[in-house]
């Protein structure tokens, strides 16, 4: 039997890392207009040339139907705008998953209101309807429903719910684009959504966000939110809005035309990008079917995922008793790309822990996050990813990487039929000084910004 390379065997995978890289070349047309841009305008005039491109481009591709797109120069500013558009604001209540990127909902803290966290889905990773009804209350203003690594929320639940008591409904598709929930694209269903672009995403911009919403009144006060003057005459129709023209409400959080073609130019082969990468994690997620080490990622329609934008197992119940910190060990040490993904449970961070200015809190005043045994009572799906998910490239140059693909599967066989030897290995404490001397995958560390 073949031993593990942990303890002396040979590695699995002999590909060079790394295995995932990230992002594409440009292509000689992007370089061309990159250049020519720099040439005849670096100047930003309201959405003209390829702002204004893109955003069509970007409604036309990924959320159809939409009659409004407006361009940000981060995905936070994005959601920023659209919390803006809903009226959030000081005694105001935003949900929000517990177990997300924190930008899903940290522009709610800079507009003076309460952050409200619920559990996930174990399965879907995404925000739980039984959770949300239980933490809406009647302060609350907006629900943000993040379609979580390309999987999309159960929207039909989140969307009664949220009607029920009157409360708007914010997508956040950062993860999901051309991801689709009962055949609808995401970013379509709830009142308004957001999607960033930043460098690690599927289609990318370097750093950028795009709004899209049907309601014309929402589009008025999202351009009012980060535009002004030359965009904001020409785009805002409402008349006590309208007014704003000049000045927006204060901020400028516009996108830059080299951003723009950057981001045309990933939306260009956005398609082929998300068929390959389908192919190539469906090809591995059907491989780890009957893996002893991890349960695979929960799809329930394939052509739903778009071009995911994470590949996050999670232990079995045997590995959960070998340890995270063991298991991820025994799998570098096989040459797999591997790292416990990089975002904790957002109600841990200080940000989230008080509702006061968090801007106003005084030098040498943490505030102090809720208790382990508290989260855990609240949070049990959200903390049994946080100990226990597992991070993988998502491999997108199928099917050249097949090779690779086959390489992690015999990397995971080899764990599965080594874990009652993991589990007799150094005793848990060790394996937490090991963690820490093999410290975070480079790859996956800077994976999850927005």
């Amino acid at each position: 039997m073949t031993r593990l390379a942990l303890h002396g065997g040979a590695p699995a995978v002999t590909t060079p890392h790394p295995h995932e890289p990230w992002p594409p070349p440009p292509s000689p047309d992007e370089l061309r207009r990159l250049a020519d841009q720099r040439l005849t305008d670096i100047g930003i005039r309201g959405n003209a040339g390829p702002i204004g491109e893109l955003e069509r481009a970007f409604r036309d591709a990924l959320t159809p139907g939409r009659r409004h797109s407006v361009a940000f120069n981060s995905g936070t500013s994005a959601m920023l705008a659209a919390m803006m558009a809903v009226g959030v604001g000081p005694g105001d209540e935003v949900v929000a998953p517990v177990l997300t990127y924190h930008a899903a909902v940290s522009p709610a803290r800079a507009l003076g209101a309460a952050v409200r966290f619920a559990d996930v889905e174990l399965g879907s990773r995404c925000l739980s309807p039984e959770a949300l009804r239980a933490t809406i209350t009647p302060r609350t203003r907006a629900v943000v429903v993040v379609h979580q690594w390309g999987r999309a929320a159960a929207m039909d639940e989140i969307l009664a719910i949220a009607r029920q008591h009157g409360v708007a409904v914010i997508e956040d598709g950062s993860h999901a684009h051309g991801s689709r929930y009962g055949g609808r694209p995401v970013g379509t269903l709830g009142d308004v959504a957001i999607f960033s672009l930043q460098a690690n995403k599927a289609v990318y911009a370097g750093e950028g966000g795009v709004l899209v919403t049907d309601d014309d009144e929402l589009a008025d006060r999202a351009v009012l939110a980060g535009h002004y003057r030359d965009r904001a005459k020409a785009d805002v129709r409402h008349p006590s809005l309208r007014a704003f023209w000049e000045s927006g409400h204060g901020l400028k959080l516009r996108m830059s035309p080299f951003n723009a073609i950057v981001a045309l130019g990933s939306l260009a082969r956005f398609e082929a990008l998300a068929r390959q990468r389908q192919a190539a994690l469906a090809y591995l997620n059907d491989a780890l079917r009957e893996s002893a080490t991890v349960v695979p990622v929960e799809v329930p329609d394939p052509g739903d995922m778009g071009a995911w934008y994470g590949y996050k197992p999670y232990l079995t119940p045997a590995a959960v008793r070998v340890g995270r910190s063991q298991v991820v060990a025994a799998l570098r040490a096989e040459g797999v790309e591997v790292d416990a993904p990089s975002g904790r449970l957002l109600a841990r961070l200080p940000l989230f822990a008080d509702d006061d200015a968090p801007w106003r809190t005084r030098t040498g005043d943490v505030p102090a996050p809720p208790a382990d045994a508290e989260l855990r009572d609240r949070f049990p799906h959200g903390t049994f990813l946080e100990e226990n998910a597992l991070s993988l490239p998502t491999f997108y140059r199928w099917p050249d990487d097949r090779g690779v693909v086959d390489q992690y599967v015999e990397a995971f066989a080899k764990v599965d039929r080594e874990l009652d030897a993991l589990a007799s290995g150094p005793a848990a404490d060790e394996r937490e000084r090991e963690a820490a001397v093999v410290g975070p995958a480079p790859r996956d560390a800077a994976s999850h910004g927005r």
